[in-house]
Order: C-alpha cells, then sequence, then structure tokens
C-alpha cells in the first residue's frame, strides 16, 4: 500500500487521549458559616423576617409611643359624651314633613323632607332641614343638624327681645317687638315654636308676607341672629 493509506485515521488497537478540565473543591469542617462577612448598610433580609427582641417595632402598651398625628389630643369619648348630655336638655318639634320627588334617568326617586326645631328654652335654639328615605329618617337627620347648629340668644330681665326688629329672607317677612311682663307670646303658625323653644316669654309678632314655614323658619332665625350673645 502507498504512504497516503498509512496516514489514515487509527484503527481500534490506537489508544485515545482525552484531556478533563480539573476543578478545585474546597471542603470546609461542619459548623462552620458559609453566608460571606456582614458588610455595613442595610440589610438583606426581608421586611417581616427580623431578628428576636429587635427594637424597631416596639410592642405592648408604651406611653411615650406616638401613634400618629392625633395622639396627643385628649377627650375623644369624653367630649362626645358631654355633647350628649347637653342635647338630653333640649326638646324639638317637627314644623313640615313633606314627600319631595327627583326625577332622574331610571325614573322617580322619593324622598321625605323634614323642618325639625329644637332649644333648650333658656335662649338655645336652632333649626335643621334634611332628607331621609322614610319619616323617622328624615326627622332624626333634621334633628341632628339643628341640635349641631344652636344660636345663644340675651334675652331682657322680662323675658323679650331687647329692641325691635323687622327681618325679610327671600318671600317671607316678618316682625318682632319687645312686650311687657304678662303680654304672653303673640306669635302664631311656624314662628311660635321658634319663640317658645328660644325660650322667649313675652313679644309681640306678625308675618308680613309669604306664609312658607321653610322661608319662614330661615327669617325668624336671621332675626334671632341679631341677639345673639357671643356676636362681634
Amino acid at each position: 500500500m502507498s504512504e497516503e493509506n498509512n496516514t489514515s485515521a487509527p484503527t481500534s488497537s490506537t489508544p485515545v487521549t482525552t484531556e478533563v478540565a480539573k476543578k478545585t473543591f474546597s471542603i470546609r469542617p461542619a459548623g462552620t458559616n458559609t453566608s460571606p462577612a456582614p458588610q455595613n448598610g442595610p440589610s438583606n433580609r426581608s421586611f417581616g423576617q427580623r431578628a428576636q427582641g429587635s427594637s424597631s417595632f416596639p410592642r405592648g402598651n408604651n406611653s411615650n409611643t406616638k401613634r400618629g398625628p392625633g395622639a396627643d389630643r385628649r377627650g375623644g369619648r369624653d367630649g362626645r359624651r358631654q355633647k350628649d348630655d347637653e342635647n338630653s336638655n333640649l326638646d324639638s318639634q317637627v314644623i313640615l314633613v313633606r314627600r319631595v320627588t327627583r326625577v332622574v334617568k331610571g325614573g322617580k326617586r322619593m324622598r321625605f323632607s323634614a323642618l325639625v326645631v329644637s332649644g333648650d328654652k333658656a335662649g338655645k335654639v336652632g333649626y335643621g332641614l334634611k332628607k331621609g328615605l322614610d319619616f323617622q329618617d328624615a326627622v332624626a337627620k333634621a334633628t341632628k343638624q339643628a341640635q349641631d347648629n344652636l344660636i345663644k340668644i340675651t334675652l331682657n330681665d322680662e323675658g323679650s327681645i331687647t329692641f325691635p326688629i323687622k327681618q325679610k329672607f327671600k318671600a317671607c317677612e316678618l316682625m318682632l317687638k319687645p312686650a311687657k311682663t304678662g303680654t304672653g307670646l303673640i306669635a302664631g303658625g311656624f314662628l311660635r315654636p321658634v319663640l317658645e323653644l328660644a325660650g322667649i316669654q313675652n313679644i309681640y309678632s306678625k308675618i308680613i308676607t309669604s306664609r312658607n314655614k321653610v322661608a319662614g323658619v330661615q327669617a325668624s332665625f336671621e332675626a334671632l341672629k341679631h341677639f345673639e350673645s357671643n356676636k362681634k
């Protein structure tokens, strides 16, 4: 055979040598911490994984710990209890309850509108006008508004106002005039319960124009605001 045939691929009897990459493994004794050394900076642990005994989140009742912007305030429940005690001395009277209807896209929506006057018969009086789904709901909302919006008026020794006044509000116009002891409450319609709950015992009054109850009650309160004790 020629020399070209002698340089062909080696036969099965010729050994083949292959090189394998050698990797070096370091073996540490048991119980040795393999994690890297701690570094200065924020911890990589999650928010919920905190070391036991950490003081980042104090537990228990700590009087020195503030729990929000309103932590320094005092008298939350006591203030509400005191306000409820003051409102318990108030008398209320329903002036008007009417059914009102509003047309919306789906049809008509029916509600009840209530006008209530509240007072302690000693100079404090207020009114409320609210709507509700039923009669009791409307009256309760109006009573709450009347008790929250009280005005304090000053009366003279005869239980009357100090000077005469003529007040106009929207379509209603009325007149109030002081009276001497023994005259009584000369008033009628929606004006009488307002003056009674305000604690006025002697007065002359007259409704000059419209007798609409809503506008009339508002006009009477605009007139009583001239006798407020805390008016600047």
